[in-house]
């Protein structure tokens, strides 16, 4: 299957004010969703702007970082390009971890201030 597993994670601790890193530590999950191919297009679009900053990474995985205030309006009820119905292929393995569906965290995006600085993490499905 062609695509992206991508995860919208608070940082771990209290360093939420500063941009992430490569190596920051992911937190809490706020979102988890699947896309085809082009699901990274919102992401590069907004990182070309300037909007938000692409760390880099080989695809296992990407990340990105930006401020709350950016991605969580974009991500509303359904984030951009995700699947309604997650697919697999049948030698792929699943684990615990593998939620099947796209998944908000309200409550937890709640909790999140506008100039909080989050992580995308954007696996290679492929």
């Amino acid at each position: 299957m062609l695509g992206w597993h991508i995860s919208l994670l608070r940082q771990q601790g209290q360093t939420r004010s500063q941009p992430a890193t490569l190596e920051t530590n992911p937190g809490v999950r706020l979102a988890v969703w699947q896309t085809g191919i082009s699901g990274l297009d919102w992401l590069d679009e907004l990182a070309t702007a300037e909007q938000i900053v692409k760390l880099g990474g080989n695809g296992y995985p990407i990340r990105y970082t930006g401020l709350a205030s950016e991605l969580l309006t974009r991500i509303g009820n359904s984030p951009p390009a995700a699947r309604t119905t997650w697919s697999h292929d049948p030698g792929d393995i699943l684990t615990d971890g593998w939620a099947g569906k796209t998944t908000i965290n309200e409550s937890e995006l709640a909790l999140c201030a506008p100039d909080e600085w989050l992580i995308v993490e954007a696996w290679d499905e492929s």
